[in-house]
């Protein structure tokens, strides 16, 4: 085999493998309604939600903030959520959020923590840690 081949081969094996973590990632932070809001919650100890809009810039924005802490702080029974406002507003509304983007962080079932705003990684991270650590228990 040519050394061209081998690295299209390993091109190829890469691009599959960036394919399949896409998939894997889009599946892990789950898109809440409030149709599965309940069942969420009833399935996992620690329930980080993310409040966020289409049209909202800065959502938009940290969004990868969040998705970053969330994949390097993977858990069980610790669930990773995404809010859209506009289209789960029952769910913003039951939980009096009325700014975006912002993340609560629920405990048993229960708002224990609330961000308001983008924070730096490392802050949201400390955070995120500390109730991961609580689902561990």
């Amino acid at each position: 085999m040519s050394t061209g081949n081998a690295w299209l081969e390993l091109a190829k094996a890469l691009d599959e493998r960036a394919s399949l973590l896409e998939k894997v990632l889009k599946e892990f932070i789950v898109d809440v309604t409030s149709s599965n809001l309940q069942d969420i919650i009833s399935k996992n100890k620690v329930v980080i939600l993310y409040f966020t809009a289409e049209w909202c810039g800065p959502c938009v924005t940290f969004y990868k903030t969040y998705r970053d802490v969330a994949v390097e702080n993977l858990a069980p029974g610790v669930a990773y959520g995404k809010v859209d406002v506009d289209a789960a507003y029952s769910v913003a509304d039951k939980y009096k959020v009325k700014h975006i983007p912002s993340i609560l962080v629920l405990v048993d079932g229960k708002v224990m923590d609330t961000v308001v705003g983008s924070v730096s990684k490392s802050e949201l991270e400390r955070k995120v840690k500390a109730y991961v650590a609580m689902a561990k228990q």
